[in-house]
């Protein structure tokens, strides 16, 4: 009898063994789909919240929504403004372009960044993060709260465009949203961006 158990206890271990083996595979298949559903959830959530606001009045222009797995966002933006994205590969860094169809010097930009370590106070931050805007002067420099968490509002003008900026600062990573226009034109695109800074969101 003892020679008849020890039969019948080693295929139930490889059993096991190989039932395991195939619970980590799927695990993996998991794992990588699951930045994926979170970007649904979130789209599913901006759908619902367009349903619930019928009421409202019609925005001007026709809306799309941008969901990035890769710089970790999602945000609404001017359907019919062209679009060029740009990644750098294997880093967080990387930013998304609309360009008005009629007028190509406005732009509307979403740029993720990774902040320098060497420059830990905000005003430091809010340099590194305005350092291509050469020769900007400063007219507004404010904290406010966006659905997206604690932002600086920035705007001002160099000698060529008017621009509104918004920086989300964080430890690992920023998020700069920029609208350029040419001078005393960037009034006209205030509901745009209204609705971009307001839609913006980052993904867990």
């Amino acid at each position: 009898m003892p020679e008849a158990e020890a039969i019948h206890i080693l295929p139930v271990e490889c059993i096991i063994n190989a039932n395991f083996k195939t619970i980590g595979k799927v695990m993996i298949r998991l794992l990588s789909t699951c930045r994926l559903v979170i970007c649904l959830l979130f789209s599913f959530c901006f759908i619902m919240q367009g349903c619930a606001s019928k009421g409202e009045p019609e925005v001007k222009v026709k809306i799309g929504m941008h969901v990035d797995a890769v710089l970790e966002f999602i945000v609404e933006y001017p359907l019919s403004w062209n679009k060029d994205r740009r990644v750098v590969f294997d880093s967080k860094e990387g930013e998304v372009r609309w360009t008005h169809p009629d007028h190509t010097q406005t732009l509307l930009r979403i740029r993720s960044f990774v902040p320098e370590r060497e420059a830990p106070g905000i005003e430091q931050q809010i340099d590194q993060a305005l350092h291509e805007f050469v020769g900007l002067d400063i007219s507004t420099r404010e904290a406010v709260t966006l659905p997206a968490g604690e932002a600086w509002h920035i705007t001002g003008h160099t000698a060529q465009v008017d621009a509104d900026i918004y920086l989300l600062l964080r430890t690992d990573r920023g998020y700069s949203i920029e609208l350029t226009a040419p001078l005393d034109n960037i009034e006209a695109y205030e509901d745009v961006m209204d609705r971009v800074t307001h839609s913006f969101r980052t993904i867990p």
